[in-house]
């Protein structure tokens, strides 16, 4: 779809927050509850103390399980992690189809996507938990395949961008993304807590769109109010993962 100046500019899409975030729905109800009170609680505790400083007696502490309840599920710390990986994943596959059904063009959802990811790093317990954990060397082949799906998803907006004509004419859509990536997990780095994080975000974008995107679009983006659009709700999103 695309927008040209002569038609009135849209106003920014909402951010979808799923009422609940757990993307583990083919379980019997007692193993999906014991299962999401371990994965949070090990999120809770990278998140504290990193994955090589976490040990599983603090994860059953914060859970309120036993080490039996543990190895019924995982066999390991490594294997809880990567189970805490796969949901985190699979959690938010289920939120872009929510994103897709909007029916956006690609660059408003490579915003919202964005703007998703921005919140999930900033409020959900799961993803700050794993995110942590995943930049110990440990997990670092993890880290890398998480930031080539997160690059090739941004590939993919950026070049049907380009094929709707909403791109500059001189952008590269695989270099865009390298940079749209690179940005993100600097300001993830740099940031002083979540609000920071979001702050760093959205002027980061305020400074990309106009070079990255045609003319038209980037007038209309500007006259969409989404500078104006509002922060995430941290208290929905921890509430998304009660287990």
């Amino acid at each position: 779809m695309r927008v040209t100046s002569s038609e009135s500019a849209p106003s920014a899409p909402e951010l979808p927050v799923p009422g609940s975030a757990w993307a583990d729905g083919d379980v019997g109800e007692r193993t999906r509850r014991t299962r999401r009170r371990l994965l949070l609680a090990a999120a809770t505790v990278f998140d504290a103390q990193g994955y090589r400083g976490a040990a599983l007696s603090d994860i059953l502490a914060v859970a309120g399980l036993t080490k039996g309840a543990l190895y019924f599920h995982f066999r390991s710390k490594r294997a809880l992690a990567e189970a805490l990986l796969v949901e985190v994943c699979d959690s938010w596959s289920a939120l872009v189809d929510r994103i897709d059904r909007q029916g956006v063009d690609p660059l408003w959802r490579l915003l919202l996507e964005t703007d998703a990811y921005t919140a999930r790093w900033m409020y959900d317990p799961l993803v700050r938990g794993i995110s942590r954990a995943i930049y110990e060397p440990d997990l670092r082949e993890h880290r890398l395949a998480w930031l080539t799906a997160w690059e090739h998803a941004t590939v993919e907006r950026l070049t049907q961008a380009e094929a709707a004509g909403l791109l500059a004419s001189n952008v590269d859509p695989v270099r865009a993304a390298r940079t749209v990536v690179a940005v993100a997990s600097g300001n993830h780095a740099l940031a002083d807590g979540p609000d920071d994080l979001w702050t760093r975000m959205s002027e980061s974008w305020e400074g990309l769109v106009p070079v990255l995107t045609s003319e038209a679009w980037s007038q209309d983006w500007a006259a969409s109010g989404w500078r104006d659009r509002a922060r995430p709700d941290g208290d929905r999103y921890r509430a998304s993962r009660e287990p």
